[in-house]
């Protein structure tokens, strides 16, 4: 151990209380004195009772841009070191928690003994991470975060009724399904599909759609939801093909 480290407590946090108290469980019987906590009472300790000494181990999906950045901000509101634990592979995730201080982060289906031996290390004032790996990822993160930005503002650049198609297709509707519901030639869908291709500098409509869902975004952010010219209920998407 690193001379003058203190030891801390070491607070199991995730939003499945039965994960913290399995893995606290686990950890104490390795002799480690580990308290398990449910999200709210947790996350309101990391942040305001927790000091440099204490360790938070954090289990997180870090699914989406928002949910990593919620994650961002509570290691960087925490005075206590963490080490986050996600079924995301290596890679832009990882390096946005590295880039918000984060001490270590690690695979959600590691062993106990690799959960421990990170933990010994973190508790020492030390990481699993070298720097070489650290600053490649984090360069990662703030290189996808570019990116997303990007894509952000074409999607804004987006007329209203390109917003519209764009949706549908999203949502799995075919040009035929969108010509009908919104009452317009087929042309015109036509025109406008080419048009979303440029303004967000994608070679495909499949492309187009895989920027919605790089994105995240829900089919109704992109456009509200379309009604059916005939009867005013919402256009469904097209029955999607069983998957080869």
């Amino acid at each position: 151990m690193v001379v003058g480290t203190p030891v801390g407590s070491v607070l199991i946090l995730s939003k499945l209380l039965l994960i913290s108290q399995a893995v606290g469980a686990a950890l104490r019987g390795r002799g480690i004195d580990a308290e398990a906590a449910s999200w709210a009472p947790g996350v309101q300790r990391a942040v305001h009772e927790l000091t440099e000494s204490d360790i938070v181990i954090l289990f997180d999906d870090l699914e989406g841009r928002d949910a990593v950045m919620a994650t961002q901000s509570l290691v960087t509101q925490s005075s206590a070191r963490f080490l986050v634990l996600t079924h995301r592979p290596e890679g832009a995730a990882w390096g946005a928690m590295l880039a918000s201080g984060a001490a270590a982060v690690m695979n959600n289906e590691s062993s106990l003994a690799e959960v421990v031996s990170a933990l010994m290390l973190v508790r020492s004032g030390s990481s699993p991470f070298t720097e070489v790996r650290r600053s490649r990822l984090v360069r990662e993160w703030f290189r996808w975060l570019a990116e997303d930005d990007a894509l952000r503002e074409r999607i804004a650049d987006l007329s209203p009724r390109e917003r519209e198609v764009l949706g549908l297709l999203a949502a799995g509707s075919r040009v035929g399904d969108i010509v009908e519901g919104l009452g317009v030639a087929e042309t015109t869908v036509r025109s406008h599909i080419r048009s979303i291709r440029r303004k967000l500098d994608v070679g495909s409509q499949l492309a187009a759609v895989a920027v919605v869902h790089r994105l995240g975004l829900p089919d109704t952010e992109v456009a509200p939801e379309p009604r059916d010219r005939r009867g005013g209920a919402p256009l469904p998407p097209s029955p999607r093909r069983p998957e080869a």
